[in-house]
């Protein structure tokens, strides 16, 4: 099993250069922040004493420290917060995605994904409304060509019961027939599935030699 290796890493160009700049963003304030603390508590202190020495040093290292630990508590604690809103951007339409996709396993097709105002993920909720509307077609469209069999069917069960299958009749139904596997071939064959194509051939070469 050969892996495949990813070429192209912008995919979504607008979605990841969005994040990205959120995150470079982030660091750089973080950056800033952390320096200006340092020069402010630190170089600031060091540059307006005077008769410096090594106590005195010890003491501006240890209340620069204890500051930037102080400084650092409050970065994490914003920093999560704004992962929490900026991530719940991708993290909802997610999760109605999943949730989506559950009932539409379960064979509910009325269900469709409505994120929000400034979600990210909308061209995934178009192509997945999509998709579940030309679902919901084809389900439609085998409801009537099942209706179309089984009346069919019960005209043969009729004339056969009334003894009245005629050879004209005999071949008008089974032209029916055969139109209603016509309908059948064209709504299955847009559809891949593990079944080799030489398989879905050859049973659909049997089930027209039998009509």
């Amino acid at each position: 099993m050969t892996k495949h290796r990813r070429r192209t890493y912008l995919i979504k160009t607008g979605l990841q250069l969005r994040y990205m700049g959120i995150i470079i963003s982030t660091m750089l304030m973080v950056a800033f922040g952390v320096g200006w603390i340092t020069y402010d508590t630190s170089w600031s202190q060091i540059a307006n004493t005077p008769d410096l020495t090594l106590d005195k040093l010890s003491v501006i290292f240890d209340s620069v420290n204890n500051l930037l630990l102080r400084w650092i508590g409050i970065f994490v604690l914003v920093i999560a917060a704004l992962s929490i809103l900026v991530s719940h951007k991708i993290a909802g339409p997610v999760y109605r995605l999943e949730e989506t996709t559950k009932l539409i396993a379960s064979g509910d097709l009325t269900h469709r994904i409505h994120l929000r105002q400034g979600d990210e993920l909308r061209d995934l909720q178009d192509a997945f409304n999509k998709m579940s509307e030309s679902l919901s077609a084809m389900i439609n469209k085998d409801r009537e060509i099942i209706e179309r069999l089984v009346k069919t069917s019960n005209e043969i069960k009729i004339k056969i019961e009334g003894k009245s299958l005629t050879p004209d009749s005999a071949a008008q139904i089974t032209e029916e027939l055969n139109s209603i596997v016509e309908e059948l071939r064209t709504i299955t064959c847009t559809f891949k599935t593990e079944e080799t194509e030489s398989e879905f051939e050859k049973e659909t070469e049997d089930s027209a030699s039998l009509a």
